[in-house]
């Protein structure tokens, strides 16, 4: 008995030395966004609905202190819509977040899972879009998100591995496993970044490279997950901007930005280069050009300057402009949008915030589709003409 009840005290001690050592947090975090909407034309109709200008979501971010700076790491982070309750990111129960990982001060972080890309951290933060200007509805985006650095698509199956700050240059690495057998390159995404900070200055520059785009980027809401599954569906791709090259056998994206901070203005420029590449080469899935322009390759050429200013603590007032040229295939995909953002966000207290925000797009040439081009806002149904107009009032509260 005397034994048992030693043992039984040094087991007790050894969990609370553990425990001490071993410290660990799980945090609930989220977004309620809920505003009213307004488009001019939505296939020739106008709309009215409720909608949400930052994405609404909740999630779990945790940690384990292993010691030596060394700490284990989770985030599962859900996507909802607040006017039905219902799943976003296609239904998936984590579609914005879901992975694990190990962060070191001294080594970096590798996470493993469904998670933003490397590009994504680097250079979202000077594009209007994945900032002020309602990243959530995404219409304030370059012409579809065709450079996806508003995350229209995340990447899944990815290890991802982000290094310490360095006199403020920070790396971030990225490759999606494809998960093919006996195809180790289809569907993988390769993806990289570097970016820096100091004082009031912020750049960052970023290259992405998909196989299989239409399965492995486009087809991440829940819509594919194999390379048969959408073959006889809807088009993953239903932007008039790009779908015509759902065909593409790869994708690459450089991107390139900068922001410069001056008294109570930020201004920031942001250009991107994506290529749809090997046209044909993935058949002929739904509203694509198949075998058409077969090897060919269609580019778009974006850029954008956006300017916000505080115009007090509580008030600020923005605008962008963003332009993007498709230089497509052969005859196909000739275009050219032009954008306008302008927004105003008033801070009520630190966790909530009221807003204001329009976008108008104008279109001309020839889209991806062979017709000719319409405005087509990101997260929107296409205009039945060459412009689109929308605003949306609403209110973000951060818990």
């Amino acid at each position: 008995m005397k034994i048992q009840k030693t043992a039984a005290a040094i087991f007790a001690i050894g969990a609370f030395a553990g425990a001490a050592h071993a410290q660990s947090s799980v945090t609930l975090y989220g977004v309620a966004d809920g505003g009213i909407l307004f488009n001019n034309n939505v296939k020739g109709a106008k709309q009215y609905a409720l909608s949400s200008a930052n994405s609404s979501r909740w999630g779990l971010l945790g940690s384990e202190d292993l010691g030596g700076g060394l700490k284990a790491i989770f985030d599962l982070e859900n996507g909802y819509t607040l006017g039905t309750g219902a799943l976003s990111q296609g239904g998936l129960e984590f579609g914005r977040k879901a992975f694990v990982g190990l962060s070191s001060s001294t080594y970096g972080t590798l996470t493993l899972g469904r998670q933003y890309s490397a590009s994504n951290d680097a250079t979202a933060t000077f594009a209007s879009g994945a900032d002020w200007a309602a990243s959530g509805l995404g219409y304030g985006t370059r012409a579809g998100d065709v450079d996806n650095v508003d995350t229209s698509n995340r990447i899944q199956n990815a290890l991802k591995y982000t290094s310490p700050n360095y006199r403020g240059v920070t790396v971030g690495v990225l490759y999606s496993l494809g998960g093919q057998a006996g195809q180790f390159s289809r569907n993988a995404v390769t993806d990289a970044a570097v970016s820096y900070a100091n004082g009031p200055i912020k750049l960052g520059a970023s290259y992405n490279f998909t196989k299989d785009p239409y399965f492995s980027t486009f087809g991440d809401q829940g819509n594919s997950s194999t390379p048969t599954s959408a073959a006889g569906g809807t088009n993953n791709m239903p932007s008039r901007i790009y779908g015509g090259y759902a065909s593409a056998g790869s994708q690459q994206i450089i991107t390139a930005g900068g922001s410069y901070a001056v008294g109570p203005a930020t201004i920031a420029l942001l250009y991107s280069n994506t290529q749809f590449q090997n046209l044909g080469s993935l058949g002929n899935p739904p509203g694509s050009f198949g075998t058409k322009y077969n090897g060919g390759t269609a580019t778009f050429n974006s850029g954008e300057v956006n300017v916000k200013y505080a115009l007090t603590p509580a008030l600020t007032l923005a605008g962008a402009y963003i332009y993007t040229h498709n230089s497509g295939a052969d005859d196909v995909g000739s275009a050219k949008y032009n954008q306008f953002n302008l927004g105003t966000i008033y801070s009520l207290s630190k966790r909530t915030t009221l807003y204001a925000i329009g976008f108008f797009e104008t279109a001309s040439g020839v889209d991806s589709t062979g017709k000719q081009a319409v405005a087509d806002f990101s997260g929107s149904s296409f205009s039945s003409n060459n412009h689109q107009l929308a605003a949306i009032v609403g209110i973000t509260h951060k818990f």
